[in-house]
């Protein structure tokens, strides 16, 4: 039975299940008994399905502790929405052997499902921005920067959900690429462009009037994080 936080109803976790497969997501953990929803935003009171993603337990705490960033869990999220239920992740291949068929074509007596492991990881290529540590570090800082700073917009929720999905879908329609597939040399176009839209935000707007800066550059970030 996976593991649910208090406001999640028994469909949620049953639509969350079938949403990923009944596997993890990011390890691709069979146990469903290790299995935990986690609220992407942090809000433990925003149950709804588009804010919850079904997760291990181990990679929850990954999740928590931040080594699996809040943009690489939107992603994740966004490939589920899409039908890629565990993409980035080790899935079964499944072969059926037909046992004691006879020739007048009767069905078969035994059916063996013989369940093999076939890697589709997927792997950022040499040159774009996943693949270039620091780069992806603070393109990460700034994603996560404007979900912070939109989710204190008073508007959140008010006119329609607010989809962690969006910035992402955004990006790829203005640079052609998903996020982190982008070369290396649309990285500072790219972090100007997200750096525009946190201040744009009314929390940013607010900071910009008083002095108050919205992020850190991207040099210090590096020289704050040692990367």
């Amino acid at each position: 039975m996976v593991k649910s936080r208090k406001g999640i109803t028994r469909l949620t976790v049953k639509r969350l299940a079938q949403e990923c497969g009944s596997r993890c997501p990011f390890c691709g953990q069979t146990e469903v008994a290790t299995f935990e929803s986690h609220h992407i935003d942090g809000d433990r009171s925003h149950s709804d399905d588009s804010n919850l993603i079904n997760v291990c337990s181990s990679c929850h705490s990954k999740i928590t502790a931040g080594i699996i960033s809040m943009s690489d869990v939107v992603t994740k999220k966004a490939e589920l929405l899409r039908g890629i239920a565990g993409a980035g992740v080790e899935k079964p291949s499944v072969h059926v052997d037909l046992r004691g068929a006879s020739v007048a074509g009767d069905v078969a007596q035994t059916i063996t499902k013989i369940t093999t492991r076939k890697s589709i990881r997927m792997t950022h290529p040499p040159g774009s921005i996943g693949a270039n540590l620091p780069m992806k570090a603070y393109v990460d800082y700034l994603i996560e920067r404007y979900y912070a700073y939109r989710k204190d917009d008073p508007r959140y929720r008010m006119d329609r959900p607010f989809s962690y999905a969006v910035i992402h879908t955004s990006i790829r329609r203005e640079f052609g690429a998903r996020t982190f597939f982008n070369p290396e040399s649309k990285f500072d176009v790219l972090a100007r462009w997200l750096q525009k839209r946190v201040d744009q935000t009314i929390r940013g707007k607010t900071n910009v009037s008083r002095g108050i800066s919205n992020y850190h550059s991207f040099e210090e970030h590096c020289r704050r994080f040692q990367l």
